[in-house]
């Protein structure tokens, strides 16, 4: 986990060169790329990594590989997410250095929510924050549900957001957990099996019914899809907050009404499951 102080740090220095390098919601990755002198290579690694920094000790160039046989076409939401964690290994100076002067191994990026050492969850910190800036990140989650007339909140939100910053669906969940301004909880779930889950700090601390690695509730919206032969649930849904969650008897947060709302990922086969209250 990344301390607090180093988070401050990532995000500082990352919506910096956002706000040096942004056409409304949109950061121009291709001209930071540019401005840098760093030659981003899209091409075919088959299975071996999403994206990789590489130094060139010949011509002291750093050179920037996404792989577009995992889905990292150039300008595509989950290329933008990789391009961009791979600048957070350019500009932190402990990584860029690192690869430099070889005290840091080059080492192969992935999308794995699970995977992550200390270096690569600063390097996902630092793309969050370049493609996502707090402030306008926040101003337009208000902004799209009144544009859009969708007064209450919902996956849409999240849809809309993800469009409008051209970042992947998961990679803006977990922005939105972080930052939003909507108390949500979301599980990522594959093969029935729950894998990670999001949280903002505003929902409650309540005891789950699943554990990460178990099989996902049988009466929530996810459950029905694994256990209904993959029938798909896009709709809204109203449920209990004993559905996903032991709330303590004398919390009357449990008595509000919950909604859990799906979506699916057919070229990765995971399941988000957003819940949220009114």
């Amino acid at each position: 986990m990344i301390p607090l102080n180093r988070k401050t740090q990532i995000s500082k220095l990352a919506e910096f060169i956002a706000d040096e390098f942004s056409e409304r919601n949109l950061t121009l990755l291709n001209e930071i790329a540019k401005f840098e002198d760093v030659p981003v290579h899209y091409d075919n690694y088959e299975d071996a990594f999403d994206g990789m920094l590489l130094y060139d000790t010949d011509s002291n160039d750093f050179h920037i590989h996404i792989n577009v046989d995992n889905g990292n076409r150039q300008n595509s939401n989950r290329g933008r997410f990789t391009l961009a964690h791979e600048f957070g290994h350019f500009f932190l100076d402990e990584h860029r250095l690192g690869l430099k002067y070889g005290l840091l191994e080059p080492h192969a990026s992935f999308h794995n929510i699970n995977q992550k050492s200390l270096i690569e969850e600063e390097a996902d910190y630092f793309a969050s924050c370049l493609l996502m800036p707090k402030d306008k990140f926040r101003n337009y989650s208000t902004e799209y549900r009144r544009q859009t007339g969708n007064r209450k909140f919902s996956f849409d939100t999240i849809l809309g957001l993800s469009e409008s910053f051209q970042s992947s669906v998961l990679s803006t969940l977990i922005r939105f957990g972080e930052i939003g301004t909507h108390e949500i909880f979301a599980i990522i779930s594959k093969d029935n099996i729950a894998k990670w889950f999001v949280k903002s700090t505003d929902f409650p601390n309540w005891k789950f019914k699943f554990k990460i690695g178990d099989v996902v509730p049988k009466t929530s919206v996810a459950g029905e899809y694994f256990t209904t032969e993959n029938k798909k649930y896009t709709g809204i849904e109203s449920l209990s907050t004993d559905d996903w969650f032991n709330p303590p008897p004398d919390d009357n947060r449990a008595n509000r009404q919950m909604y859990e709302q799906c979506s699916y990922s057919d070229s990765y086969g995971y399941v988000i499951s957003l819940l949220w209250f009114d």
